[in-house]
């Protein structure tokens, strides 16, 4: 009996280094499964610290040559920080880090000594940004978009539904409108104005040309490319919104002025409804994985794909961002492309 259990003993040793070695790959599996299991939605900021967000921009430049370097701006990130600090918004552990954040490392890793920040998305979309190394390549930019006719950014949108033009072209004006009760403005798409209130800047012009590029299936959604002349005072969202009746997919400031009433879009008075998500149908939801109570975790579907900028230089230059993993992975679930 002595030398069997001796010899089991001896046996359960043996196999003590595998078992551990078994346990530390059982638990990395689990982790690892666990990572794949997390939404997409929820990983647009991965950053621990202001040095994991500054390298991820280096590592997203897409473009660098005679003082120019265009990176892919993230979600949610802004160009520079408010002066009262806000760190609100809809994105699962969210940052409040700024570009002008990392501009420092960024200028020490390609041997600038400034970069300025001479166009960038609004932070709620992502996409093309465009830094000058000094003021020529600055004033050389801002001269490329007077050359462009406005149709210098093209944007990629996700909508809710399906226009119903697929390809159109408008010339329209944008209006700030009061409300006397609440002391607040709200912006609105008119299609007619005087001369006086463009030439005293009543109005501001947004010129549009957009086309759907695909739609998904049963059209519950769209992919639009949108070229227009301003990001002003949300000119897409407002469009897609009110002069589409095709929201965009995750936006909460425009998509509330409008309601469905069976299957037709209302247009709603702005000073009658708070901002909000639109309601989404639930096959939408289903094939995001998300679920009604939770659908505030779906970021605004805005990415600014490429910049053209005629005579920089002398030269046409054109500047494009790859999708980031998120839109890109709506597009698959969506199967838009």
């Amino acid at each position: 009996m002595v030398t069997t259990k001796f010899y089991t003993l001896k046996r359960v040793c043996t196999y003590i280094p595998y078992l551990k070695v078994f346990r530390r790959n059982y638990v990395k599996g689990i982790a690892q499964s666990k990572l794949r299991d997390i939404h997409p939605y929820k990983k647009i900021h991965p950053w621990k610290s202001l040095q994991e967000f500054s390298e991820d921009l280096l590592s997203n430049i897409i473009y660098i040559k005679d003082g120019l370097v265009a990176l892919n701006k993230p979600y949610g990130i802004r160009c520079s920080k408010p002066l009262i600090r806000n760190t609100c918004n809809n994105i699962p552990n969210g940052v409040d880090y700024a570009i002008k954040d990392a501009l420092p490392y960024i200028c020490d890793q390609l041997n600038y000594s400034n970069l300025i920040v001479v166009r960038c998305p609004e932070r709620y979309m992502s996409g093309v940004t465009l830094l000058a190394a000094d003021e020529n390549v600055e004033r050389a930019v801002n001269l490329a978009f007077v050359h462009s006719k406005f149709f210098a950014n093209s944007y990629w949108v996700i909508t809710v539904g399906v226009p119903r033009k697929l390809e159109d072209k408008h010339r329209l004006g944008m209006r700030l409108i009061s409300n006397s009760t609440s002391n607040s403005k709200r912006a609105t798409i008119i299609t007619s104005w005087s001369n006086s209130d463009e030439k005293y800047g009543r109005i501001k012009l947004l010129k549009i040309d957009y086309k759907v590029l695909s739609s998904s299936t049963f059209n519950l959604c769209s992919l639009l490319e949108i070229k227009s002349s301003t990001e002003k005072w949300h000119a897409i969202r407002l469009f897609s919104s009110t002069f589409l009746y095709s929201p965009v997919l995750g936006d909460n400031i425009c998509a509330s002025q409008i309601q469905k009433v069976g299957d037709t879009f209302l247009k709603i008075d702005p000073f009658l409804v708070q901002p909000a998500p639109l309601k989404l149908d639930k096959k939408i939801l289903e094939q995001l994985y998300v679920s009604p109570m939770h659908q505030t975790i779906i970021p605004a579907h805005i990415h600014l794909k490429s910049v053209v900028l005629p005579m920089f230089f002398g030269n046409t230059l054109t500047i494009e961002a790859p999708l980031w993993p998120h839109f890109d992975w709506t597009c698959k679930q969506l199967e838009l492309i």
